[in-house]
């Protein structure tokens, strides 16, 4: 830390004491002797508010499929169809597919 009464870089820190919201720090100048004290306080970071009207799955105005298509599309991959057959009978790509029957996409539909 630079001292406040001399400019001088060549500063230590003799004492340093934390409490819940800030830390102390006690220091002194080598060159002039001054003895000062700085106070760092600490900054929580705020919560990320959820979003009640965001788009999720198949309420996404811009979703290709249906809520239907998706339990439909799980129904069958269950039934023992492959990715590959949904994806052409859907018109989706197989990755589509595969994320759909993994709950990585349309993870709200269940």
């Amino acid at each position: 830390m630079r001292c406040r009464q001399c400019g001088s870089w060549n500063t230590r820190v003799t004492c340093t004491t934390k409490e819940l919201e800030y830390t102390k720090r006690y220091c002194r100048c080598l060159d002039c002797g001054t003895k000062y004290r700085t106070v760092e306080r600490y900054e929580v970071a705020k919560p990320i508010p959820i979003n009640p009207f965001r788009w999720e799955g198949a309420s996404n105005p811009n979703s290709k499929l249906s809520r239907d298509q998706i339990l439909e599309i799980r129904c069958l991959h269950q039934q023992g169809l492959s990715n590959g057959q949904i994806a052409l009978k859907y018109k989706q790509n197989r990755s589509t597919i595969c994320k759909i029957v993994n709950y990585k996409t349309y993870k709200d539909i269940v």
